[in-house]
């Protein structure tokens, strides 16, 4: 999913879930530009930063050593994103998006959640196996 013509310096930009959630990212942000600004410090701010961290935690968990090191980071990560839901909700529901900006970016996010479920299980299971 790396863009053609942008250089892999990291491991983590190897992960499908990082460029999702870069992609995420994306959506939120643009997103964002057209909420009101009676909701800057509260709703955008907070689903911008939730948004950037799931890319952030994602990037640090992968570079940690430790099995339980990187658990931990992706787990945040997940937390994130989970967290990146009622912002959305509280977005349509204050009618800043529509219902088709709301369902794609929810589905987003579900994905994300799910491929990071599934990667946090592939670190326990090579910790079982290994321990």
């Amino acid at each position: 999913m790396v863009r053609e013509g942008e250089a892999i310096y990291f491991d983590f930009e190897k992960l499908n879930v990082y460029q999702r959630a870069l992609d995420f990212l994306d959506c939120v942000f643009d997103m964002c530009k057209q909420i009101s600004p009676l909701y800057k410090n509260s709703v955008i701010d907070q689903l911008q930063r939730t948004a950037v961290s799931i890319c952030t935690n994602i990037a640090e968990g992968c570079g940690k050593l430790s099995r339980r090191e990187k658990i931990r980071y992706y787990s945040y990560a997940l937390d994130s994103a989970k967290e990146c839901i009622p912002c959305l909700t509280i977005a349509y529901r204050q009618k800043q998006v529509s219902q088709e900006e709301n369902a794609r970016a929810r589905e987003a996010c579900t994905i994300i959640c799910r491929m990071l479920g599934k990667l946090i299980k592939s670190v326990e299971d090579a910790e079982l196996k290994k321990g």
